[in-house]
């Protein structure tokens, strides 16, 4: 990342008005207001389907919007495609992960700005110039020449975050890029936003976590059934003001937990665990501390289990088939 172009602060870097966008009879976007300074950490809160992480798909040129203007730098703002929008200055952290596990951890981060002389990669400093990435990010136990495809799910995420690094952003988008880190990590993430935000470079950011969007965002927008409802001063607003804008009535947050009756059927029983009917369990602990084999293990001695893997893409789909086959 060239940290010598500094940004100054507080000048408009991205502006949106009336964003619409439709998939058939699907509405997505139905009018989206944004304003975005540089050095700005702004945060995009909504429900599931709201619309967040089409409204950064359009932004980062994967797909264009079918009405309204968007404006980068004072500047008409349509890119052709992905390419075009890294060109002028806008990164996007996809919710999934977007990387080819077949590549090293090098060739990912580089991706498309690789070193080259008369031609040729020169791999070497391809291995270095990631390991200086990996080193800023605190992660420099992960080996820039190991493939992709070995690492943890959460390791790969990091993978993600410094390719975004890597390149010369202006504007960086995050969708639930924490999904998958330890804390440890998640604070290395939230230290760097801090250190973009010093260099003038804006973060446009998707969380469903309202404390974490606390603790590093100073501005919001809410966007409810496709359309932008509410924007503003974080530190002005309530988590309740925030919860009620994003659903569109107020909710009561009761912070008793519901009682079982002592009769209530038992339907799994597996080793000091037991879940009854119409209980809602919840496991919790650091990644690598055995959730996900418990309930792998559940899942394999429970003919009626059904289970929902953490990686979907490779674990829970098989992507080359239909909808229907993947479903029946």
């Amino acid at each position: 990342m060239n940290c010598d172009k500094l940004i100054h602060p507080n000048v408009t870097l991205l502006q949106l008005r009336g964003i619409e966008k439709r998939f058939g009879a699907t509405v997505a976007l139905d009018g989206v207001d944004l304003a975005i300074a540089a050095g700005e950490m702004h945060a995009l809160i909504g429900e599931n389907g709201a619309g967040k992480s089409t409204l950064l798909n359009v932004l980062s040129g994967l797909i264009r919007q079918d009405a309204g203007e968007i404006r980068l730098s004072g500047e008409t703002y349509a890119p052709e495609g992905p390419a075009e929008a890294r060109r002028r200055g806008i990164a996007h952290i996809h919710q999934e992960l977007a990387l080819c596990l077949h590549l090293s951890v090098a060739e990912n981060i580089l991706m498309g700005s690789e070193p080259s002389r008369h031609g040729w990669l020169q791999r070497q400093e391809l291995f270095d110039r990631a390991a200086k990435l990996l080193e800023e990010f605190g992660r420099s136990e992960i080996d820039p020449r190991v493939r992709t495809g070995d690492l943890s799910l959460p390791d790969q995420q990091v993978v993600e975050i410094c390719r975004a690094l890597a390149r010369d952003a202006r504007i960086i988008l995050m969708d639930e890029p924490t999904s998958s880190l330890q804390r440890a990590n998640v604070e290395r993430l939230f230290r760097l936003i801090h250190q973009l935000r010093d260099r003038g470079i804006a973060v446009v950011y998707i969380s469903h976590f309202l404390e974490e969007v606390r603790e590093i965002a100073d501005r919001y927008t809410v966007l409810r059934d496709g359309k932008s409802v509410a924007s503003g001063e974080l530190r002005s607003v309530s988590d309740d003001q925030l919860i009620a804008t994003m659903v569109g009535r107020e909710v009561a947050l009761s912070g008793q937990p519901r009682r079982l009756s002592s009769t209530t059927e038992v339907v799994l029983s597996f080793d000091n665990l037991q879940l009854h009917r119409g209980e809602i369990l919840g496991i919790a602990g650091l990644i690598g501390s055995g959730r996900t084999e418990l309930l792998r293990a559940i899942f394999e001695r429970t003919p009626s289990a059904g289970y929902l893997p953490e990686d979907r893409k490779r674990e829970g789909l098989a992507l080359q088939l239909s909808i229907a086959d993947n479903v029946t």
